[in-house]
């Protein structure tokens, strides 16, 4: 069996996600860690009767718990490498593979390399060069590869976090320890979100036409922006502030487009105060249920 331990993280899973599990079965070990769902416990018992590893997770934790729970679990089975995916996530059967021999390759010359991710994600080119072997930068956590030793040296994913941005964090503490992430010659599909077109104001046709999240994502969002701005600033100050500056214009988008704006304006303004307080975990429970009464001002496409 390979050294490598192929862990996704699910959500209320569907039926196709059991034909992605079937494709890693067929030369990886392969660990589900359901994040607390309300639905899909069929799949996620096919899912185990297929020989995936199941853990369920007692309550919602986050994605940042869910793959910690994960990452423990394949290397107290003795796996040399983990590679994390998101149930929503199609890795072609070459791609592992592809990662693992980039891995190999590159610390056979001796490189400081900690994780190496796809060179594409979907339509997202994650690598920042032509080169053989490319640094990537922005990564995301679906379809990366990890060696047993970036834990013992970077640590596991920031739970605290909760969701978005976890990636964004490990990518920070390993270039911040001097080490590579390197993009492969391989790519994976995935769900990026629901591009749509939003109008700001209501009696004039003028619209946006962008990504829109499910409304109280942006607690987090903009929560954990100020976190990691307020931690790497002095490491990466120059992307630090660029990347909050684009958050913010597109937050104001986003408030110009809720309905209610005051309803998203909570939430916002819960996410900023609650960065620059330092607090992590979970969106407070009477904010998550004011932003389900959030719709956005929208346009068929």
């Amino acid at each position: 069996m390979s050294d490598v331990a192929v862990v996704f993280t699910t959500f209320n899973p569907g039926r196709p996600f059991l034909q992605t599990v079937r494709e890693a079965l067929r030369g990886h070990p392969v660990i589900v860690v359901d994040d607390g769902s309300s639905r899909g416990a069929e799949v996620l018992d096919e899912a185990a009767g297929l020989g995936a590893v199941v853990v369920r997770q007692p309550e919602n934790g986050g994605i940042g718990a869910a793959l910690n729970a994960g990452v423990r679990v394949a290397l107290d089975g003795g796996s040399r490498f983990v590679v994390t995916f998101d149930q929503d996530s199609a890795p072609e059967r070459e791609t592992i593979d592809a990662l693992r021999d980039t891995y190999e390759r590159l610390a056979a010359a001796g490189e400081e390399v900690a994780a190496v991710v796809p060179g594409r994600f979907a339509a997202v080119r994650q690598a920042i060069s032509s080169a053989e072997s490319p640094d990537a930068r922005r990564v995301i956590q679906s379809g990366m590869l990890i060696p047993r030793e970036t834990f013992a040296t970077i640590g596991e994913f920031d739970e605290s976090l909760f969701i978005d941005l976890v990636d964004t964090d490990f990518e920070l503490r390993i270039l911040g320890r001097g080490h590579r992430i390197v993009a492969a010659p391989t790519r994976i599909g995935h769900e990026l979100g629901q591009t749509v077109r939003l109008r700001p104001f209501d009696r004039l046709p003028f619209t946006i036409t962008t990504m829109a999240s499910t409304p109280f994502r942006y607690y987090y969002r903009l929560r954990n922006r100020i976190t990691l701005t307020r931690r790497y600033f002095r490491q990466e100050p120059l992307r630090m502030a660029r990347d909050l500056l684009v958050d913010l214009v597109y937050f104001g988008v986003i408030l110009m487009c809720a309905r209610p704006r005051r309803a998203m304006g909570a939430v916002l303004g819960r996410g900023l105060r609650d960065g620059l307080r330092g607090r992590g975990g979970r969106i407070p429970s009477e904010l998550a249920r004011r932003a389900t009464t959030i719709r956005w001002s929208s346009v068929a496409n």
